[in-house]
């Protein structure tokens, strides 16, 4: 053990109670657009512009490393959107430095082509000591006074307005975030490994977990980095670092730290994949166009839709190609995906039916009219031989004959065409 990771331990064995870490919340809600989205242009209520300089810097750490995971090619694309929003205060009484809860979240929408939409809420929190219980209630969307509540209370008319609802539609996704930057990694998971744990399940029973199950979650540990950790579970992440270098540590100034954003950026394309796949399975399975040109068009929404199953992260990391596998498991998008193809099978196979049965229907009043005009033109050259002036008799045998044979082959093949 080196000299410095020995001094920190003996450091941490003076910390009796929790340890200090440095908290931060990345809240991710899936939504579905109304129409095209060009940006909120008016001021919204209990909504206040976001500091220029933090607003500018979020977005460009992010696309910065877009372009790494994804590719200049794909970003140019344009199949992705960040919007700034806005800064809300989370008023109430369980906000602010006295009780450590985050006191302003800073809201942005990740808008997609396809009309799916993700609020991106970023919620940072003061130094305080290591409480998986407290963070928990903060991130619980059901209880009335958590982080979720209080911010969906202003959130949600400006929701409401470009969605037509007053909440999410898709999934809930929080992704927590801890820097403890006086503690090594081993002390924190040897003193808060359950609660680590807990934290990532969002568990809010007192039942101890099993010992294996805390040892199996915190070994799927996907961060190749010394003194990091980064989990996913089905119900959100979790990043840890004891420690990183000044020039790479933005949490203090309000802003993520730079080695949480490749998480953070996998985690979005993981939930947009997911809401892609789910509008396009509803969209399959609620309405099923009549004609063939409307399969067609519908069956070419489809696969442009899929090209975030297929190639959102085909440039990837090691790190984000293990996460994407594991997060589409985890996250049901491996199921969604079936189910799409499932349903995009049927719709092939309805142009294909479809396809047919208009050919057969054409090929059936083709046999009819050519096989009665045929023995119309058989019976009026018998008839010319009968009545060689009586044109009016070979017309009606004429007639009549093809009016009857047509009818006569209607009736013996619609059976068969049935």
């Amino acid at each position: 053990m080196s000299e410095a990771t020995s001094a920190k331990e003996q450091n941490d064995t003076r910390v009796p109670a929790g340890l200090l870490v440095e908290p931060a919340f990345a809240l991710l809600f899936s939504v579905r657009l109304k129409g095209a989205f060009k940006g909120s242009g008016t001021p919204q209520p209990g909504v206040s512009p976001l500091p220029a300089g933090e607003s500018q810097a979020y977005t460009a750490g992010l696309a910065e490393f877009e372009r790494r995971l994804l590719g200049r090619a794909f970003l140019e694309t344009r199949r992705i959107t960040r919007w700034p929003l806005g800064r809300i205060a989370l008023d109430g009484p369980k906000s602010g430095a006295a009780t450590g809860a985050p006191d302003h979240a800073d809201v942005y929408l990740l808008s997609h082509k396809s009309g799916v939409a993700l609020w991106e809420v970023w919620l940072p929190a003061p130094a305080q000591p290591f409480d998986a219980e407290r963070w928990i209630d903060w991130l619980d969307p059901e209880a009335e006074d958590s982080l979720v509540a209080r911010l969906w209370r202003v959130l949600g008319p400006v929701n409401h307005g470009i969605t037509g609802k007053s909440t999410w539609s898709g999934l809930y996704f929080p992704l927590t975030i801890l820097r403890a930057p006086l503690h090594a990694l081993e002390t924190i998971v040897r003193r808060h490994g359950p609660d680590i744990v807990r934290l990532l399940f969002l568990d809010r029973s007192r039942r101890a977990l099993k010992p294996e199950l805390v040892e199996e979650e915190l070994a799927r540990d996907y961060c190749a980095r010394q003194g990091g950790m980064t989990l996913l579970a089905r119900r959100s992440g979790l990043d840890l670092h004891d420690r990183e270098d000044a020039a790479e540590e933005t949490l203090g100034a309000g802003l993520p730290p730079k080695s949480a954003l490749p998480f953070l950026i996998t985690l979005e394309l993981l939930l947009l994949e997911h809401a892609v796949l789910q509008h396009l399975y509803d969209r399959l399975s609620r309405h099923m166009p009549k004609s063939v040109e409307e399969l067609i068009a519908l069956k070419q929404e489809v696969i442009d839709g899929l090209e975030e199953y297929y190639g959102a992260i085909t440039s990837a990391t090691r790190f984000s190609d293990a996460v994407t596998a594991d997060g589409e498991q985890l996250l049901g998008v491996e199921d969604i995906y079936d189910a799409v193809m499932q349903r995009l099978e049927a719709v092939s196979f309805a142009i294909t039916t479809r396809s047919q049965r208009h050919m057969t229907m054409l090929q059936f009043w083709l046999t009819i009219v050519f096989g009665a005009s045929e023995i119309g033109f058989i019976a009026a050259s018998i008839s010319t031989w009968y009545y060689h002036t009586g044109l009016g008799a070979v017309l009606a045998w004429t007639f009549g004959a093809a009016l009857v044979s047509g009818l006569g082959l209607a009736a013996l093949l619609r059976g068969k065409v049935e």
